[in-house]
Parts: structure tokens; C-alpha cells; sequence
């Protein structure tokens, strides 16, 4: 393992067919240890594009994270025309805490809605400068992987850019070829929202955001899902042509414009609709009751759709959203 003193992702992708990886140091804690950002590299004995993936922007969100690995063990740089360049966790210090965030930081900061950071900002904010500039960058595509977290049940699903042009046409075909059934159509860029997927767009990056598992399937599906993550990137590299070979299609794949549905009030949360169930304009999704077990709010589905997520924690909050709900697109 290396430690990368003066990171430079150009010069280390200039050294051709190899496999390297290590720590970027950011920043000293008072303790003297570091706070790092992990790469890995493997990097094609010819030329070709630079495809990065990233996981655990949020830290509890760790399939994206054993993914990758898996991703970059099987990757062989002698057969590859072009770059796999791995972040396995964004956020290692978030990463470490098993939190979405990291503590830190003065206040808590979403990485993902801080994009593209301040370099002299809190912690957070310096580590998104410095992975969009010095690594994001560079990208010909990104992969940038989340998933339900300790909170949250979702279906898989992949969020792609859509707006017409090469950019997000070459966005949709990475989503098709991640695989996952689920496809999340996103219709409305706003960088300004520190979304990474949304920056990386505005500088001419096709980029996707695969969400898959969670702390509620983490038990029964953690090794399908983390090798679903690493046949994706596989899947990606061959539409890149990085590596030979046919790219693989999904018949059952489905668009969707998916709406978060909000509560008015918290209490114990019900959840009356599971994942991928179709649901009508209508339906109940969720039943709130207070802590007599009296009913004081009832979640009723605003579309036609199919469910893609729901809050997993037993307790809501007032004026937070409860469930996600994907109106299918036709093509």
C-alpha cells in the first residue's frame, strides 16, 4: 500500500499496466493520524477512457464500498484499454463513524449536497474540492454508488441524466448497462444542490448513481448485491470499450420519475406497501400513530406508480418524507 504525498492522477495514469492503490492524506487530526482518501487504480497497459467510481460519499452506505473492492480484484490492467479508478469511501471519516456524517465537522455536512466543496471550508468541504478537482475531474464517466444506509429500504435502483443531449444519452447507456432493474430518470439538474452526479454533468461528465442495499436487506442480500456492483462496473467497461466484450442487456428493466411522498406528522411508522409493489393514486403507504396507538396521520400515495423505498426506522419524524414512489415512463 502506498501513501500518495503530491497526488497526481495524470502522471500515475501516464505508468501503463499496472494495479496500485493507497492513501491520499488530507488533513492531521489533533492525535497526529490522518484523515485519507483511499484510491485504487488499475490502469490499462493501453490507452483508452478513465472511468471513476466512488462509494460512501455517505458512510453508512457500505455495499458501494465492498463492491468496488470486488471491482478492482477481479480488474486485470493487461486487458484493458483505458482506467478503473476506485474511491472505495469518499467520506472515510463518515465511513469509520458508520454515520452518514461525520462528526468532525462543526456542524454536520451531506457530502453529497456539497459538491463542488471549498478548499479552506470545513472538513467535508475541503474533501469534495478536492475529489471533484483532482480526481472527479479526469473522469470520461463517473459511477458514483450509494444505497439505503441505516434508515432506509430501497429497491435497486439507478439514477441517470436526461436532457437531450450526448451527455445524458451516454448517461441512460451506462445506467442500462449497470443493470439494475429500476431506472430512475432525473430531469432536473441543479448543480447548485452539491450534487455530485449533477456537477459532474455540467462539466461534460456522463455520470450515474446506482443505489443498492442497506442495513435492512444488509443480512439476506449483501453478497448479491456487492457482486451485482462489481458485474455493473464490469458491464460499464465493456460500453467504455476498456475491456472487449459484449455488453450485456436487461429485458426487465422500467423507467420511472420517482417523488418523495412527505407526512405531516411523526410517530410510530406502519409501512403498508412493499418494495417494487405497484400502488394507485390513493392508496395508503403509510399509517402514523402516537404513542397510544391512535392514528394521527395516514400517507396516501399522490401517483400511479411503484414503490422504491420507504423509511425502515420505526419512529418518523414530523414533515419528513416516508416513502419514494416511482411513476413508470413509457419509452
Amino acid at each position: 500500500m502506498n501513501t500518495f504525498e503530491n497526488f497526481n492522477l495524470k502522471e500515475e495514469l501516464a505508468v501503463k499496466g499496472r494495479k496500485v492503490y493507497g492513501f491520499i492524506p488530507l488533513a492531521q487530526r489533533p492525535n497526529g493520524t490522518w484523515v485519507n482518501l483511499p484510491v485504487m487504480m488499475a490502469i490499462g497497459a493501453e490507452d483508452g477512457p478513465t472511468i471513476v467510481v466512488d462509494a460512501c460519499a455517505h458512510g453508512d452506505e457500505y455495499e458501494g464500498c465492498e463492491g468496488i473492492i470486488e471491482a478492482f480484484r477481479r480488474a486485470d490492467p493487461a486487458v484493458m484499454k483505458g482506467n478503473l479508478v476506485c474511491v472505495p469511501a469518499v467520506h472515510a471519516e463518515a465511513f469509520a463513524e458508520m454515520k452518514r456524517y461525520s462528526t468532525l465537522d462543526f456542524v454536520p455536512i451531506d457530502l453529497n449536497r456539497t459538491y463542488p466543496g471549498q478548499e479552506k471550508g470545513y472538513l467535508t468541504q475541503s474533501v469534495a474540492d478536492y475529489y471533484f478537482n483532482n480526481i472527479v475531474k479526469h473522469a470520461d464517466g463517473l459511477i458514483t454508488i450509494h444505497g439505503g444506509g441505516n434508515y432506509l429500504y430501497l429497491e435497486p435502483v439507478t439514477l441517470y441524466q436526461s436532457y437531450g443531449d450526448e451527455i445524458s444519452a451516454r448517461s441512460r447507456a451506462m445506467a442500462e448497462a449497470f443493470g439494475l432493474d429500476a431506472l430512475w430518470r432525473n430531469q432536473v439538474c441543479e448543480p447548485q444542490n452539491g450534487i455530485l452526479d449533477e456537477l459532474a454533468y455540467t462539466a461534460g461528465i456522463p455520470a450515474i448513481t446506482p443505489e443498492i442495499g442497506g442495513q435492512t436487506t444488509r443480512a439476506t442480500n449483501r453478497e448479491e448485491n456487492v457482486s451485482r456492483i462489481a458485474d455493473g462496473v464490469f458491464n460499464v467497461l465493456r460500453l467504455w470499450k476498456i475491456l472487449d466484450g459484449e455488453v450485456k442487456r436487461f429485458d426487465s428493466q422500467y423507467h420511472v420519475d420517482v417523488q418523495y411522498i412527505y407526512a405531516k406528522h411523526g410517530g410510530i411508522h406502519k409501512p403498508q406497501k412493499k418494495g417494487g409493489q405497484r400502488v394507485k393514486k390513493g392508496d395508503t403507504l403509510s399509517i402514523i400513530t402516537n404513542l397510544f396507538g391512535e392514528e394521527v396521520d395516514r400517507v396516501l400515495s399522490p401517483i400511479d406508480g411503484r414503490v422504491i423505498g420507504y423509511w425502515a426506522y420505526t419512529v418518523s419524524q414530523p414533515r419528513s418524507w416516508v416513502y419514494m414512489v416511482g411513476r413508470e415512463l413509457e419509452e
